[in-house]
């Protein structure tokens, strides 16, 4: 008699990381973070809130990095800068591929302002760059910081390994718990847009999927508290506001509800929300 088949047993990850991430893009008026990102002013706003914020778990990054003059560096959705810019000064370059125009604008502002010539954008998604063209591989250290939103995550996470060099690193930095948004999206679509919000799909099966491609990574478990600060209730309205698709005032008012339900006042009066949660590195090096 065969042995009944136990849960698990025989899933294609790929093709479970592809339904999970179609079935959130099919939330009903669902935008992706290309679309968010596109403005400028939420870019801007991005960027000025992750200066202080992000710096412990920058600081973090880096250090577990092995950076050197004479490395190169491939910063695979690298946002206004994020990690591009405080790696710049220790390495020989950096290629950031970023789509979002709000964020390459950002970006091209930082390295005009601070002088920096060791840093090139290349303006695409990740699905979309050819490194043929885009880019001059072999790099010692491919990173993807939070974007790893590919459908086809497979030939995604190939092309990062291909243009690596031999005994490179390729570091990947995802969710392990729901973020903010996934949660406060599942508590609000429904009233928002007449439909379920579906979260993505999160490190522990990325980390299959890497094992079921060949590859051996290592997986570290670090903790980040989130913490929005606003001066005022409707400075976090604007703000949250395109994260939720919001673009009427019934809308602002169920947001509105649930923020208040979820802010502590702050120094001088402020607006602070605070998110704890869990993230993941996982890592290995091309043989």
């Amino acid at each position: 008699m065969s042995e009944p088949d136990c849960p698990g047993d025989g899933i294609d990850w790929v093709e479970a990381w592809r339904c999970r991430q179609r079935r959130q893009h099919s939330a009903r008026n669902y935008r992706d973070g290309r679309h968010l990102w596109s403005r400028e002013e939420n870019a801007r706003r991005y960027d000025a809130s992750s200066r202080d914020e992000y710096g412990p778990r920058v600081r973090e990054t880096l250090a577990e990095l092995p950076l050197s003059p004479t490395a190169r560096v491939l910063d695979i959705g690298a946002g206004p800068g994020t990690l591009a810019l405080p790696i710049a000064p220790q390495v020989r370059e950096v290629v950031a591929v970023e789509p979002a125009e709000g964020m390459v604008a950002v970006l091209e502002d930082h390295l005009a302002r601070d002088g920096i010539e060791n840093i090139r954008i290349v303006p695409k998604r990740w699905e979309d760059v050819d490194p043929g063209v885009d880019l001059d591989p072999p790099y010692e250290i491919v990173i993807a910081s939070f974007s790893i939103t590919m459908e086809a995550i497979d030939e995604a996470l190939r092309k990062m390994y291909a243009v690596a060099a031999p005994g490179g690193m390729i570091a990947l930095y995802w969710f392990l718990d729901p973020s903010f948004y996934d949660l406060a999206s599942e508590a609000l679509w429904p009233e928002l847009h007449g439909g379920p919000y579906y979260g993505r799909p999160r490190a522990d099966m990325l980390f299959l999927i890497l094992v079921q491609l060949g590859f051996l990574p290592r997986v570290e478990v670090l903790e980040f508290e989130r913490t929005y600060r606003f001066t005022t209730m409707d400075e976090a309205l604007l703000h949250f506001s395109s994260h939720f698709s919001i673009e009427d005032e019934r809308g602002r008012s169920l947001l509105r509800s649930y923020l208040d339900g979820l802010a502590r006042p702050g120094t001088g009066g402020e607006v602070v929300l605070r998110h704890p949660s869990r993230y993941a590195r996982v890592w290995w090096k091309k043989e």
